[in-house]
């Protein structure tokens, strides 16, 4: 998990309350990714749900999982997804870049996808993006693997990947 390393380096970048830096990669690749960038990819949003609102910008998860169930409803209505869509691409972008980057000091091979936001065909998306995005600017690295678990594993995400994690075994010192 790399939610809390930087992303984006812009000083006016978004700013995440667990954090004392500005434009952590949860902003760009969670939910909170796409609850930012809900009302620019055509979703009907409530006041107290515009990125701007106090509500949007504090430790609560509770305001982003209700927009992101806006969002997930906006993609299953035909008139809507083509521009919806537009919102799991650029996470999927922003993937591809972020796995580009984490490249630079992790070998990776294969990368785990999780999440309330990956789900249904918006995930599918963001996948298909990242991928593009490694094969056209990375062709080095076009060769990782990304892989989803089912549908309900993917809302429990950071409990799989606790459970996944290898046994860490200490090294006797001599």
């Amino acid at each position: 998990e790399n939610a809390y390393n930087p992303f984006d380096l812009n000083p006016e970048g978004p700013t995440n309350v667990w954090s004392p830096h500005r434009g952590d990669a949860s902003m760009f690749l969670g939910q909170r990714a796409a609850t930012r960038l809900a009302k620019k990819g055509g979703v009907d949003l409530p006041e107290d749900m515009m990125p701007e609102h106090p509500n949007m910008n504090a430790a609560s998860h509770v305001p982003h999982a209700q927009c992101l169930k806006k969002i997930q409803a906006a993609m299953k209505d035909p008139k809507k997804e083509p521009q919806v869509s537009k919102i799991y691409q650029s996470i999927g972008v922003y993937l591809g870049y972020a796995v580009a980057q984490y490249c630079e000091y992790l070998d990776i091979k294969n990368v785990l996808i999780l999440g309330r936001v990956t789900t249904g065909h918006g995930g599918e998306i963001m996948m298909e993006y990242a991928k593009k995005v490694l094969a056209a600017d990375f062709p080095e690295l076009a060769h990782i693997k990304f892989h989803t678990p089912t549908e309900h594993m993917k809302r429990v995400g950071q409990c799989v990947a606790a459970a996944a994690l290898p046994e860490a075994k200490r090294q006797r010192t001599a």
